[in-house]
């Protein structure tokens, strides 16, 4: 496996409170890894500590065989990581179509351009059909689709998702995971948090359990699908 992504001792604070505690993960060229823990354990600070949304940190992040770990988030994202925060953090104002030509460097042509934003058009037949359609005014599923579009746009080797399917209805969910199966097939690497561990499994090489910060089990799906490990780490 090359590696790709590689995260060593890492250490992450809001403000005095410390979050992450000697975290160390790494993701291959092409891998899939799933982060799975309840809410509150540190899996979305992990993520922003990768693309530096975060007070303060220590340790090593490692990609492509460089120490990104003082990059800023920008300088990251142009090296071919792109995040998908639980957020969203599409623009509301603004139309699908011009959601997606804005997550775009200006020093990408035209026709590389307009063939990313049709590509996403046939992989998410939803935003294709409503184009010209606000961004505020999307349904919640639709709007996850629009910022994992927006990321695909980048045409990033990395793509970090972060609850892709926090707060969705059952049946927009099923829509979701068919996306991220078709994702994670893909040629680029994936890091997946999420809190449905079930509906993950089917789709990760491998994955780590957080817990209070710290990594406390890691193994491939099989392992993972433990129920005692689920009524350890997950079960409230």
């Amino acid at each position: 496996m090359s590696e790709l992504l590689s995260v060593e001792d890492l250490n992450a604070f809001y403000g005095d409170s410390q979050v992450l505690f000697d975290v160390s993960i790494g993701l291959g060229t092409n891998d899939v890894v799933g982060i799975f823990g309840r809410n509150g354990m540190g899996k979305t600070t992990l993520l922003n500590s990768l693309v530096n949304r975060i007070d303060r940190k220590t340790g090593t992040v490692t990609y492509r065989g460089q120490d990104v770990s003082a990059w800023s988030p920008h300088e990251i994202i142009r090296e071919g990581i792109a995040y998908v925060p639980e957020e969203r953090e599409i623009y509301p104002a603004l139309s699908v179509r011009e959601n997606l030509e804005l997550a775009m460097t200006s020093d990408i042509d035209d026709d590389t351009r307009e063939e990313r934003i049709q590509n996403v058009f046939t992989q998410f037949e939803r935003l294709g059909e409503r184009r010209n359609q606000r961004g505020g005014t999307l349904s919640g599923g639709e709007q996850q689709m629009l910022a994992i579009g927006r990321a695909l746009v980048t045409d990033p080797d990395l793509l970090l998702l972060d609850e892709p399917t926090e707060g969705l209805a059952p049946t927009i969910i099923d829509d979701v995971v068919e996306i991220l199966e078709s994702l994670v097939t893909g040629d680029r690497a994936v890091l997946i948090v999420e809190q449905n561990i079930n509906r993950m499994l089917p789709l990760i090489d491998r994955g780590y359990m957080i817990q209070t910060g710290r990594i406390v089990e890691e193994g491939d799906s099989e392992h993972l699908s433990d129920e005692e490990i689920h009524d350890k780490y997950l079960t409230v």
